[in-house]
Formats: C-alpha cells, sequence, structure tokens
C-alpha cells in the first residue's frame, strides 16, 4: 500500500490528526508526513485546519468537520472558546447584536463560525452560522430573526383582504410590501476546500419567495432573491478630501485600484497596490477625515478587510484614542498598518 493511501485510510480511522502521527504509521519523519499531508490537501482529498494544535493544524477527510471541536477546548482562547460556545448552542448569532471581543473572535473561529451576508432594503446585515447547520435550517433562522413568522403575517393579511361581508363603499387598503432580501453569500475559509470557496446562495429562501408569491390571492410581497452581486454605489464628484488622498498616494507611488466614497470629506474606502521589494501588495485602505479615530473606526476597517481577505491599511488625519492604539498594540488584529497623514 502507497504511503499517501495509508495516510487516507489511517484519517478514515483515527479522524482529524497531527503531521506526527501520521509520521508514525508510514515510517517517516515528520517533514517528509507533513509534505504528503500537503499534496493530498492539493488533491483535495484531505482538508486542513484553522486550528492549531501546538503550532500544527489538524488534517481530515471531508465530512470529518463535526470532530474538530473536541479539539478546540484547551488550544483555543479562552475569550475565543466562550464564544464559540455561544455560537454551538445558538447555532446563528447576529453581528449588530455583538460586543467587539466576540465579533473578533468569531473572525479566529474560521472552523466553526461561518459568515453570511444578507441584504435586506438595500441595508447589509452579518450573520454568523454554526458550520454544521444545514442551509434548510439557516434560511428558517435568519427570515425568523429579519421577518418575524412570515407565514402568519401572510394569513392575517390575506383575512383582512377578504372580509367576510364586503362593503362597496371602502374602498380597497392597500398592502404594505415586505422587504425584499437578497442573495445570502458565504464567505471562503482561508483553508476551505477550494470548492467551497466564493458566495454560495441558500436556495431556500429562493424556493420560499417563489411558492408564496405564487398566491394570486395575497397581495404580500415575501422574500425573493436578486441576482448575486452587490450593487456599486455611485462614487460622488470628487471632493477636497479625495483630492488629498490622490496626491498623497501619487507621492508616495501608491497605485488606487478602487476607490469609494462612504461619506463626503470624511470617510472612503479603496483598494490599493502598494510597491515593496517582491513586488505590489493589495490593501484594503479605510481614510478617515476626523478630529479622533476610536477603537471603533479601526476594529470597523478591520472587518472589512476581513472580509475581503485583505491586509488593512487604516489612514487618520490626526490622532487615534489611546485604547485604539492599545488595542492593536494588543496583537488582537493582525496584518493592520495605521499611518497618519498630512
Amino acid at each position: 500500500m502507497l504511503d499517501q493511501e495509508k495516510i487516507l485510510h489511517f484519517l478514515q480511522v483515527t479522524g482529524p490528526t497531527l503531521p506526527s502521527k501520521v509520521a508514525k504509521i508510514i515510517n517517516t519523519d515528520t517533514l517528509i508526513a507533513s509534505a504528503h499531508l500537503s499534496d493530498l490537501a492539493s488533491q483535495r482529498k484531505i482538508k486542513i485546519s484553522s486550528l492549531k494544535i501546538g503550532g500544527s493544524p489538524l488534517y481530515y477527510l471531508p465530512g470529518q468537520e463535526d470532530q474538530l471541536y473536541k479539539f478546540a477546548q484547551g488550544n483555543t482562547n479562552a475569550k475565543d472558546y466562550q464564544v464559540l460556545e455561544i455560537l454551538k448552542e445558538d447555532k446563528l448569532l447576529r453581528e449588530q447584536n455583538l460586543d467587539l471581543l466576540s465579533k473578533v473572535a468569531l473572525r479566529s473561529l474560521k472552523d466553526f463560525a461561518v459568515p453570511l451576508h444578507v441584504t435586506v432594503n438595500g441595508q447589509k446585515e452579518l450573520f454568523w452560522k454554526w458550520h454544521l447547520m444545514s442551509d434548510e435550517e439557516t434560511n428558517s433562522r435568519i427570515k425568523a430573526v429579519l421577518f418575524g413568522n412570515l407565514e402568519a403575517a401572510t394569513e392575517t393579511v390575506a383575512q383582512q383582504e377578504a372580509p367576510s361581508v364586503p362593503t362597496p363603499s371602502r374602498e380597497p387598503q392597500p398592502v404594505q410590501a415586505q422587504p425584499v432580501m437578497e442573495a445570502v453569500s458565504r464567505e471562503s475559509k482561508d483553508n476551505a476546500d477550494p470548492d467551497l470557496d466564493g458566495q454560495t446562495t441558500l436556495q431556500g429562501l429562493e424556493t420560499y419567495g417563489e411558492q408564496e408569491h405564487s398566491k394570486k390571492d395575497k397581495k404580500l410581497l415575501l422574500p425573493t432573491i436578486k441576482p448575486r452581486g452587490r450593487p456599486r454605489k455611485k462614487v460622488p464628484e470628487a471632493d477636497d478630501f479625495v483630492l488629498m488622498l490622490e496626491n498623497f498616494f501619487a507621492a508616495s507611488e501608491i497605485k488606487v485600484t478602487e476607490k469609494e466614497v462612504v461619506r463626503n470629506n470624511a470617510e472612503v474606502d479603496l483598494l490599493i497596490k502598494v510597491p515593496s521589494v517582491v513586488g505590489e501588495i493589495t490593501y484594503f485602505c479605510k481614510a478617515k477625515n476626523k478630529a479622533r479615530c476610536d477603537e471603533k473606526d479601526l476594529s470597523s476597517a478591520y472587518m472589512e478587510a476581513q472580509i475581503k481577505k485583505l491586509p488593512l491599511l487604516f489612514l487618520y488625519k490626526k490622532e487615534v484614542t489611546k485604547k485604539a492604539q492599545e488595542m492593536l498594540d494588543s496583537g488582537a488584529f493582525q496584518n493592520v498598518i495605521l499611518k497618519r497623514w498630512e
């Protein structure tokens, strides 16, 4: 039996494991075993965890994701583990209801927390789901959070629209349409199977919307799926703040590939290419024009950069608060450059 076949059989029997244990099975050293495991991962036959055991990730077969949880305790930061327990219990967490530490913790729990974006009436919301929860259950829970009991609401409206004793003199009352939900997208994990990378539409939402919308005796507009893709915001004409930024980047030989003015003369989001000795490096840049930038500004920008899977360049005009600097110095954020510009 070839070494890689032995490894696959070993994983099938034992579940997630470390290179040191694989090395004993194929009678070699850890370095060679790691090379075999990396090759199997590139063939998409096994997966690699983000969770580290003594500095080494776990290697496991597709379908063994439910066995990762037992390794979390003792190998995860205590505060992160508390958030993990809450996620496992509740299965779905709404970003806007979380404190800062929980938000940061979820971004580090890549094996267990799956980010989902839901756009309702043009407003984008971020949810976190337990990695083992099905798409059908996820759909149901998100709709319950956003819209409440839609079926009960629909029946109530139908009864109001069809009274038992019609009154000719009464004009029909218009029915308020429910919000329209856009496609839910799933972000790829750093070490996930490439087939799972990118956006994944939760089909249950589409089916729900189509079935309910087909009921002709009800005028209620229920959630339907819009085409994928985030609508591009119209960029206002360049203001003084934008012009100053462009001059700053030009002087630093930094290329701007994308630009979005969030607030005139106050906040701009950019994708930039920064020259380095190894070539150009792409950054997500958040530029703020305010007297003092605090930890909320920094954490919000960091989350946006994490979603884009890019390092962050945070540009501020005057100063940042002491708490924001302490948060950065604590190591809670990685791949972040904080720079003051004039």
